[in-house]
Protein backbone atom coordinates (compact mmCIF):
# COMPACT_ATOMS: atom_id res chain seq x y z
CA UNK A 1 0.00 0.00 0.00
CA UNK A 2 1.42 3.41 -1.15
CA UNK A 3 1.72 6.11 1.07
CA UNK A 4 -0.35 9.42 0.59
CA UNK A 5 1.55 12.74 0.15
CA UNK A 6 -1.25 14.30 1.79
CA UNK A 7 -4.63 14.13 3.46
CA UNK A 8 -7.96 14.10 1.30
CA UNK A 9 -10.54 16.49 2.01
CA UNK A 10 -12.98 13.62 3.01
CA UNK A 11 -15.81 15.63 5.25
CA UNK A 12 -17.42 18.92 5.37
CA UNK A 13 -17.90 20.50 8.99
CA UNK A 14 -14.74 18.84 10.72
CA UNK A 15 -15.25 21.53 13.21
CA UNK A 16 -18.08 19.58 14.39
CA UNK A 17 -15.31 17.28 15.99
CA UNK A 18 -15.11 18.62 19.01
CA UNK A 19 -12.33 16.73 20.29
CA UNK A 20 -8.69 17.38 20.79
CA UNK A 21 -5.89 14.59 20.63
CA UNK A 22 -3.52 13.70 22.58
CA UNK A 23 -0.60 11.16 21.84
CA UNK A 24 1.43 8.79 24.17
CA UNK A 25 4.49 8.13 22.48
CA UNK A 26 5.55 5.38 24.45
CA UNK A 27 4.81 2.33 26.36
CA UNK A 28 6.45 2.12 29.69
CA UNK A 29 5.41 -1.68 30.27
CA UNK A 30 7.15 -2.57 26.91
CA UNK A 31 9.15 -5.45 25.29
CA UNK A 32 10.25 -4.03 22.44
CA UNK A 33 13.90 -4.17 23.51
CA UNK A 34 16.09 -3.24 20.48
CA UNK A 35 13.51 -1.29 19.00
CA UNK A 36 13.51 1.36 21.53
CA UNK A 37 16.48 1.55 22.45
CA UNK A 38 17.69 4.53 20.21
CA UNK A 39 13.97 5.09 19.54
CA UNK A 40 10.54 6.50 20.87
CA UNK A 41 8.33 3.48 20.30
CA UNK A 42 5.84 5.97 18.25
CA UNK A 43 8.54 6.06 15.50
CA UNK A 44 9.25 1.86 15.16
CA UNK A 45 9.14 1.21 11.18
CA UNK A 46 5.74 -0.64 10.39
CA UNK A 47 4.37 -2.20 6.88
CA UNK A 48 7.64 -0.75 5.29
CA UNK A 49 6.60 2.71 4.38
CA UNK A 50 5.02 3.95 7.66
CA UNK A 51 6.06 4.53 11.70
CA UNK A 52 3.71 3.62 14.52
CA UNK A 53 2.35 7.45 14.87
CA UNK A 54 1.04 7.13 11.49
CA UNK A 55 -2.09 5.16 12.32
CA UNK A 56 -3.59 6.90 15.43
CA UNK A 57 -2.40 10.23 13.92
CA UNK A 58 -4.17 9.79 10.39
CA UNK A 59 -6.92 8.24 12.07
CA UNK A 60 -7.51 11.63 14.24
CA UNK A 61 -6.75 13.67 10.77
CA UNK A 62 -9.37 11.54 8.81
CA UNK A 63 -12.01 12.16 11.68
CA UNK A 64 -11.65 15.51 11.27
CA UNK A 65 -9.14 16.31 14.88
CA UNK A 66 -7.22 19.65 13.97
CA UNK A 67 -5.53 19.70 17.59
CA UNK A 68 -3.17 16.89 18.33
CA UNK A 69 -0.61 16.96 20.76
CA UNK A 70 2.17 14.60 21.04
CA UNK A 71 3.62 13.50 24.22
CA UNK A 72 7.10 12.01 24.68
CA UNK A 73 9.98 11.78 27.45
CA UNK A 74 12.65 10.14 25.83
CA UNK A 75 14.25 9.41 22.44
CA UNK A 76 12.52 11.68 20.54
CA UNK A 77 14.73 12.64 17.88
CA UNK A 78 13.76 10.29 15.44
CA UNK A 79 10.06 10.77 16.09
CA UNK A 80 10.63 14.50 15.86
CA UNK A 81 12.40 14.49 12.32
CA UNK A 82 9.66 11.91 11.21
CA UNK A 83 6.71 14.39 11.94
CA UNK A 84 8.46 17.32 11.26
CA UNK A 85 6.09 20.10 10.34
CA UNK A 86 3.39 17.78 10.00
CA UNK A 87 2.18 18.69 6.71
CA UNK A 88 1.97 15.27 5.50
CA UNK A 89 -0.73 15.38 7.81
CA UNK A 90 -2.58 18.30 7.32
CA UNK A 91 -1.69 20.02 10.82
CA UNK A 92 0.81 22.73 10.02
CA UNK A 93 -1.81 25.34 10.62
CA UNK A 94 -1.61 28.91 12.09
CA UNK A 95 -4.27 27.83 14.23
CA UNK A 96 -4.50 24.43 16.00
CA UNK A 97 -2.66 21.75 14.30
CA UNK A 98 0.64 19.35 15.63
CA UNK A 99 2.42 19.96 18.95
CA UNK A 100 4.96 18.46 20.19
CA UNK A 101 5.29 17.92 23.67
CA UNK A 102 8.50 16.99 25.18
CA UNK A 103 8.73 17.18 29.35
CA UNK A 104 9.69 19.95 31.13
CA UNK A 105 13.37 20.44 31.83
CA UNK A 106 13.02 20.32 35.74
CA UNK A 107 15.31 18.35 38.48
CA UNK A 108 13.76 15.30 37.49
CA UNK A 109 14.52 15.46 33.53
CA UNK A 110 15.50 12.21 32.98
CA UNK A 111 14.12 10.45 35.88
CA UNK A 112 12.13 7.13 34.88
CA UNK A 113 8.36 8.03 33.76
CA UNK A 114 6.09 7.72 36.70
CA UNK A 115 2.69 7.01 34.70
CA UNK A 116 0.44 8.88 32.30
CA UNK A 117 -0.34 11.48 35.16
CA UNK A 118 2.77 12.75 34.37
CA UNK A 119 3.07 13.07 30.64
CA UNK A 120 -0.06 14.61 31.06
CA UNK A 121 1.02 17.60 33.24
CA UNK A 122 3.73 18.15 30.07
CA UNK A 123 0.71 18.94 28.27
CA UNK A 124 -1.31 20.73 31.05
CA UNK A 125 -1.13 24.24 29.78
CA UNK A 126 -1.37 23.11 26.22
CA UNK A 127 -5.31 21.74 27.23
CA UNK A 128 -6.13 25.07 28.80
CA UNK A 129 -5.40 26.50 26.16
CA UNK A 130 -7.75 24.69 23.65
CA UNK A 131 -11.08 26.44 24.71
CA UNK A 132 -12.88 25.58 21.96
CA UNK A 133 -12.62 21.99 22.00
CA UNK A 134 -14.88 20.13 24.78
CA UNK A 135 -13.98 16.62 24.71
CA UNK A 136 -10.08 14.94 24.49
CA UNK A 137 -9.40 11.85 22.75
CA UNK A 138 -6.77 9.97 24.41
CA UNK A 139 -4.39 7.22 22.18
CA UNK A 140 -1.54 5.14 22.99
CA UNK A 141 0.54 4.84 19.76
CA UNK A 142 1.51 1.08 20.17
CA UNK A 143 -2.13 0.03 18.29
CA UNK A 144 -2.49 -0.16 14.53
CA UNK A 145 -6.12 0.53 13.51
CA UNK A 146 -8.02 2.30 10.61
CA UNK A 147 -11.12 3.63 12.49
CA UNK A 148 -13.29 6.80 12.31
CA UNK A 149 -13.58 8.47 15.99
CA UNK A 150 -16.82 10.18 15.50
CA UNK A 151 -19.24 7.27 16.09
CA UNK A 152 -17.13 7.22 19.54
CA UNK A 153 -17.70 10.94 20.34
CA UNK A 154 -21.30 10.76 19.28
CA UNK A 155 -21.32 7.34 21.89
CA UNK A 156 -19.90 9.07 24.80
CA UNK A 157 -21.88 12.09 24.47
CA UNK A 158 -25.40 9.98 24.63
CA UNK A 159 -24.05 7.93 27.20
CA UNK A 160 -23.49 10.37 29.80
CA UNK A 161 -20.50 8.95 31.26
CA UNK A 162 -17.50 10.66 32.45
CA UNK A 163 -15.17 8.23 29.92
CA UNK A 164 -15.47 6.08 27.08
CA UNK A 165 -13.09 3.41 26.50
CA UNK A 166 -12.73 2.26 23.20
CA UNK A 167 -12.23 -1.76 23.44
CA UNK A 168 -12.51 -5.10 21.07
CA UNK A 169 -14.61 -8.08 21.72
CA UNK A 170 -12.55 -11.05 22.72
CA UNK A 171 -14.50 -14.41 21.52
CA UNK A 172 -11.39 -16.74 22.69
CA UNK A 173 -9.02 -16.61 25.43
CA UNK A 174 -6.19 -14.59 25.10
CA UNK A 175 -2.59 -15.51 26.31
CA UNK A 176 -1.24 -11.76 26.15
CA UNK A 177 -1.97 -9.47 29.15
CA UNK A 178 -3.83 -6.31 28.00
CA UNK A 179 -3.62 -2.75 30.03
CA UNK A 180 -7.46 -2.86 30.52
CA UNK A 181 -9.89 -5.80 30.61
CA UNK A 182 -13.84 -5.06 30.64
CA UNK A 183 -17.25 -6.79 31.28
CA UNK A 184 -20.40 -4.57 30.10
CA UNK A 185 -24.28 -4.80 30.25
CA UNK A 186 -26.79 -4.74 27.08
CA UNK A 187 -26.32 -0.81 27.07
CA UNK A 188 -22.52 -0.83 26.96
CA UNK A 189 -21.86 0.85 30.55
CA UNK A 190 -19.03 -0.70 31.98
CA UNK A 191 -19.69 -3.13 35.03
CA UNK A 192 -16.42 -4.56 35.68
CA UNK A 193 -12.67 -3.21 35.53
CA UNK A 194 -9.29 -4.92 35.71
CA UNK A 195 -5.87 -3.83 35.09
CA UNK A 196 -3.28 -6.23 33.68
CA UNK A 197 -4.84 -9.24 33.10
CA UNK A 198 -5.72 -11.63 30.09
CA UNK A 199 -9.33 -11.78 28.83
CA UNK A 200 -11.76 -14.20 28.44
CA UNK A 201 -14.60 -14.97 25.66
CA UNK A 202 -16.77 -12.55 26.08
CA UNK A 203 -14.56 -10.06 27.95
CA UNK A 204 -13.68 -6.38 26.04
CA UNK A 205 -9.83 -5.83 26.15
CA UNK A 206 -9.18 -1.74 25.76
CA UNK A 207 -7.33 -0.15 23.07
CA UNK A 208 -5.90 2.45 24.84
CA UNK A 209 -8.39 5.13 23.70
CA UNK A 210 -10.67 6.71 25.44
CA UNK A 211 -12.35 10.14 24.98
CA UNK A 212 -12.73 12.53 28.46
CA UNK A 213 -14.35 16.10 28.86
CA UNK A 214 -11.33 18.55 28.52
CA UNK A 215 -12.52 19.83 31.83
CA UNK A 216 -12.44 16.64 34.16
CA UNK A 217 -9.10 15.35 32.79
CA UNK A 218 -7.73 19.03 33.81
CA UNK A 219 -9.36 18.82 37.13
CA UNK A 220 -8.24 14.91 37.21
CA UNK A 221 -4.10 15.91 36.22
CA UNK A 222 -4.40 19.17 38.97
CA UNK A 223 -5.45 17.39 41.64
CA UNK A 224 -3.92 13.87 41.07
CA UNK A 225 -0.31 15.29 40.30
CA UNK A 226 -0.36 17.75 43.31
CA UNK A 227 -1.03 14.98 45.43
CA UNK A 228 1.61 13.07 44.06
CA UNK A 229 -0.57 10.26 42.30
CA UNK A 230 0.56 9.39 38.23
CA UNK A 231 -0.64 6.52 37.23
CA UNK A 232 -3.63 7.21 35.50
CA UNK A 233 -5.51 3.68 34.73
CA UNK A 234 -4.60 2.57 38.34
CA UNK A 235 -5.14 5.77 40.70
CA UNK A 236 -7.27 7.26 38.62
CA UNK A 237 -10.13 5.28 36.61
CA UNK A 238 -9.95 2.07 38.75
CA UNK A 239 -9.63 3.90 41.86
CA UNK A 240 -12.77 5.82 41.27
CA UNK A 241 -14.46 3.40 39.13
CA UNK A 242 -14.35 0.77 41.96
CA UNK A 243 -15.95 3.41 44.51
CA UNK A 244 -18.40 3.72 42.07
CA UNK A 245 -17.61 7.33 41.83
CA UNK A 246 -16.62 7.24 37.88
CA UNK A 247 -18.93 5.81 35.25
CA UNK A 248 -17.27 4.38 31.88
CA UNK A 249 -18.81 3.47 28.70
CA UNK A 250 -17.45 1.12 26.00
CA UNK A 251 -17.68 1.47 22.23
CA UNK A 252 -16.91 -1.61 20.44
CA UNK A 253 -14.92 -1.38 18.01
CA UNK A 254 -14.86 -4.48 14.72
CA UNK A 255 -12.09 -3.57 12.78
CA UNK A 256 -8.78 -4.79 12.40
CA UNK A 257 -7.12 -4.03 15.60
CA UNK A 258 -3.01 -5.38 15.78
CA UNK A 259 -1.60 -4.38 19.88
CA UNK A 260 2.23 -4.19 19.00
CA UNK A 261 4.18 -3.80 22.85
CA UNK A 262 6.50 -6.53 22.42
CA UNK A 263 8.71 -8.11 19.43
CA UNK A 264 6.73 -10.90 19.17
CA UNK A 265 3.59 -9.14 18.82
CA UNK A 266 5.56 -6.75 16.14
CA UNK A 267 6.59 -9.62 14.48
CA UNK A 268 3.52 -11.67 13.75
CA UNK A 269 1.83 -7.69 13.03
CA UNK A 270 3.70 -6.56 10.85
CA UNK A 271 3.71 -10.34 8.42
CA UNK A 272 -0.37 -10.43 9.08
CA UNK A 273 -0.70 -7.48 6.81
CA UNK A 274 0.30 -9.30 3.61
CA UNK A 275 -2.82 -11.28 4.21
CA UNK A 276 -5.42 -9.44 2.08
CA UNK A 277 -8.63 -9.85 4.70
CA UNK A 278 -6.06 -7.60 6.67
CA UNK A 279 -4.32 -5.23 4.71
CA UNK A 280 -7.00 -3.88 3.15
CA UNK A 281 -8.98 -2.89 6.33
CA UNK A 282 -5.69 -1.27 7.36
CA UNK A 283 -5.15 0.78 4.43
CA UNK A 284 -8.32 2.07 2.54
CA UNK A 285 -8.88 4.67 -0.10
CA UNK A 286 -11.44 6.26 2.17
CA UNK A 287 -9.60 6.75 5.08
CA UNK A 288 -5.76 6.79 4.39
CA UNK A 289 -2.72 6.69 6.21
CA UNK A 290 -0.65 9.43 5.74
CA UNK A 291 3.16 8.90 6.36
CA UNK A 292 6.27 11.03 5.88
CA UNK A 293 6.69 10.74 2.13
CA UNK A 294 10.56 9.93 0.81
CA UNK A 295 10.86 9.89 -3.12
CA UNK A 296 12.40 6.69 -3.95
CA UNK A 297 13.37 4.66 -7.65
CA UNK A 298 11.35 1.64 -8.12
CA UNK A 299 12.06 -1.89 -6.59
CA UNK A 300 14.01 -3.50 -8.84
CA UNK A 301 13.64 -7.40 -8.87
CA UNK A 302 16.82 -9.50 -10.55
CA UNK A 303 16.49 -11.79 -13.11
CA UNK A 304 17.01 -14.88 -10.97
CA UNK A 305 14.74 -13.89 -8.03
CA UNK A 306 11.83 -15.64 -6.70
CA UNK A 307 9.39 -13.80 -4.63
CA UNK A 308 6.45 -15.01 -3.08
CA UNK A 309 3.57 -13.44 -0.61
CA UNK A 310 5.50 -9.81 0.28
CA UNK A 311 5.25 -6.65 0.87
CA UNK A 312 7.84 -4.69 -0.46
CA UNK A 313 8.51 -0.83 -0.25
CA UNK A 314 10.23 1.30 -3.14
CA UNK A 315 13.76 1.30 -3.53
CA UNK A 316 14.38 -1.86 -2.77
CA UNK A 317 17.05 -4.46 -4.81
CA UNK A 318 15.56 -8.16 -4.76
CA UNK A 319 17.69 -10.60 -6.09
CA UNK A 320 17.61 -14.02 -3.83
CA UNK A 321 14.34 -15.82 -3.23
CA UNK A 322 12.18 -14.24 -0.74
CA UNK A 323 8.99 -15.49 0.79
CA UNK A 324 5.88 -14.26 3.44
CA UNK A 325 8.27 -11.26 3.76
CA UNK A 326 8.15 -7.34 4.89
CA UNK A 327 11.09 -4.55 3.33
CA UNK A 328 11.10 -1.25 4.13
CA UNK A 329 12.64 1.46 1.53
CA UNK A 330 15.96 0.87 0.13
CA UNK A 331 16.58 -2.99 1.26
CA UNK A 332 19.15 -5.49 -0.87
CA UNK A 333 18.79 -9.19 -1.10
CA UNK A 334 22.12 -10.08 -2.91
CA UNK A 335 22.44 -13.19 -5.20
CA UNK A 336 21.57 -16.84 -3.20
CA UNK A 337 20.39 -15.45 -0.25
CA UNK A 338 16.80 -17.00 1.18
CA UNK A 339 14.66 -15.07 3.52
CA UNK A 340 11.67 -16.98 4.64
CA UNK A 341 9.19 -14.77 7.33
CA UNK A 342 11.85 -11.76 7.80
CA UNK A 343 10.75 -8.11 8.65
CA UNK A 344 13.78 -5.88 7.01
CA UNK A 345 13.62 -2.39 7.53
CA UNK A 346 15.35 0.52 5.83
CA UNK A 347 18.92 0.28 4.57
CA UNK A 348 19.69 -2.93 5.78
CA UNK A 349 21.83 -5.22 3.29
CA UNK A 350 21.36 -9.03 3.08
CA UNK A 351 24.37 -10.66 1.41
CA UNK A 352 24.79 -13.04 -1.35
CA UNK A 353 23.96 -16.87 -0.22
CA UNK A 354 22.85 -15.32 3.59
CA UNK A 355 19.71 -17.43 5.15
CA UNK A 356 17.38 -15.99 7.16
CA UNK A 357 14.21 -17.37 8.72
CA UNK A 358 12.08 -15.51 11.16
CA UNK A 359 14.03 -12.81 11.91
CA UNK A 360 13.52 -9.00 12.74
CA UNK A 361 16.38 -6.61 11.19
CA UNK A 362 16.41 -2.95 12.00
CA UNK A 363 17.99 -0.28 10.03
CA UNK A 364 21.37 0.24 8.24
CA UNK A 365 21.87 -3.61 9.42
CA UNK A 366 24.68 -5.23 7.28
CA UNK A 367 24.07 -9.06 7.20
CA UNK A 368 27.14 -10.92 5.43
CA UNK A 369 27.83 -12.98 2.52
CA UNK A 370 26.50 -16.48 3.56
CA UNK A 371 25.43 -15.52 6.87
CA UNK A 372 22.68 -18.15 8.30
CA UNK A 373 19.74 -16.94 11.41
CA UNK A 374 16.99 -18.83 12.66
CA UNK A 375 14.76 -17.78 15.13
CA UNK A 376 11.06 -19.24 15.94
CA UNK A 377 8.19 -18.01 14.98
CA UNK A 378 7.45 -17.28 18.07
CA UNK A 379 10.60 -15.89 19.41
CA UNK A 380 11.72 -14.49 16.11
CA UNK A 381 15.81 -13.00 16.08
CA UNK A 382 16.06 -9.14 16.03
CA UNK A 383 19.14 -7.65 14.63
CA UNK A 384 19.72 -4.73 16.40
CA UNK A 385 20.05 -0.88 14.33
CA UNK A 386 23.25 -0.30 12.64
CA UNK A 387 25.13 -3.46 13.30
CA UNK A 388 27.09 -6.40 10.73
CA UNK A 389 26.38 -10.14 11.22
Amino acid sequence: PAPSSGPRKLFKGVSAMNMTGIIFSELYSTELGAFTYDRNMAAIPFGGRYRLVDFVLSNMVNSGITNVGVLATQHYHSLMEHLNNAQQYDLNRKNGGLQFLPPFATENAGANNRGKLDDLRNALDYLETITTTPYVLLANAYVVCNIDYRPALEAHIASGCDITMLATLEEEPSQEHYVSVMRADASHRVTAYALDCAAKPGDYASMGHMIISRELLINVIRDYTSRGIYDFLRDFIQHEFNRGRLSINLYQVDDVVLRIRSVNEYFHSSLSIIDSAIGTQLFREDRPIFTRVTDEVPCYYGVECEVSGCVIADGCIVEGKVENCVFSRGVKIGEGATLKNCVIMQGSVVGEGASLENVVVDKWVTVTSGAQLKGLASNPVVIRKGVTV
